[in-house]
């Protein structure tokens, strides 16, 4: 015996229910995606002791996607994860600034573990969205809910890379998030 499904998505289910149930924005009602890039220049040799912070985004966002570029040659790999950002004036909590919030007793690597950063130019950009415990229901939640916050702590998380494996000869890094909020 053959199973079929008809199946409809939160959103739709919201939109047909009466009374309308109205969705949030961004999840799974319209939203303005904003996009942030940047880039940092990894030198030859940098150890397992190298941070690499990449992007900011408000502790608000709902990440859609997460884009690695690498222009480094051989070899190095690296966590990535969300940090807090270390800046004194952009509303971060002090007691945050420059942590990593962790997960299970250990830093969250939402975006991947130890995740080669070998040259990607020629391919395009590697899409870690799913490369680590980040999952497509926490694509509607906001990052401060996804790390296990009770309430919006305000301020701004960074896109952090703690090397894993020596960078053996240095190359530019990049990364963009896409997000709503």
């Amino acid at each position: 015996m053959t199973q079929t499904s008809t199946l409809d998505g939160v959103a739709i289910t919201n939109s047909d229910a009466m009374p309308t149930v109205a969705n949030t924005t961004g999840e799974g009602s319209a939203a303005v995606l904003r996009s942030i890039n940047d880039y940092v220049t990894p030198l030859s040799a940098d150890s397992t002791s190298s941070v690499y912070k990449i992007v900011r985004f408000p502790t608000n966002a709902k990440v859609k996607s997460v884009k690695i570029w690498s222009a480094i040659a051989t070899a190095g790999s690296g966590d990535i994860n969300v940090a807090f950002s270390d800046s004194t004036v952009d509303g971060t909590p002090g007691a945050y600034q420059g942590t990593i919030p962790q997960i299970s007793a250990a830093n969250n690597k939402l975006f991947g573990a130890a995740q080669s950063l070998v040259s990607t130019l020629g391919a395009g950009p590697l899409d870690k969205t799913f490369s680590g415990t980040y999952t497509l229901l926490n694509k509607n939640q906001p990052m401060w809910q996804v790390l296990g916050f009770a309430t919006d702590p305000g301020g701004f998380f960074d896109i952090q890379v703690n090397i894993t494996t020596q960078i053996t000869t240095g190359g530019v890094l990049g990364c963009e998030v896409v997000f709503s909020n």
